[in-house]
């Protein structure tokens, strides 16, 4: 299994919750055709960087993940976040055997 796992950094802007929401979540949900939830982010106490919501997207494999990102969604999702990247954090998360 992969996962690309998306967090929305803490910043007091109803703008970016907005983006998030309306655009990163629906963009991910047309990436892999099913529902994406958005979680609120309790407490990182031990991180730097503090976080208010986390969404995730999953796929069989790598190769699978590279797919679907390199999808007409994948590619928007990728252009939209090259503006908004200095608000999300992405964290990649590899379960392959092969590790």
């Amino acid at each position: 299994m992969y996962k690309l796992l998306f967090f929305l950094h803490k910043i007091d802007d109803d703008n970016l919750q907005q983006h998030f929401n309306d655009v990163t979540a629906v963009l991910l949900r047309k990436i892999t055709g099913n529902d994406v939830h958005i979680a609120t982010v309790e407490n990182n106490l031990l991180l730097d960087e503090k976080y208010s919501h986390y969404c995730e997207i999953s796929a069989s494999s790598q190769s699978e993940m590279n797919k679907l990102m390199n999808s007409k969604a994948g590619k928007e999702l990728n252009k939209d976040l090259m503006d908004f990247h200095s608000n999300i954090t992405v964290i990649t998360i590899n379960y392959s055997r092969d590790n």
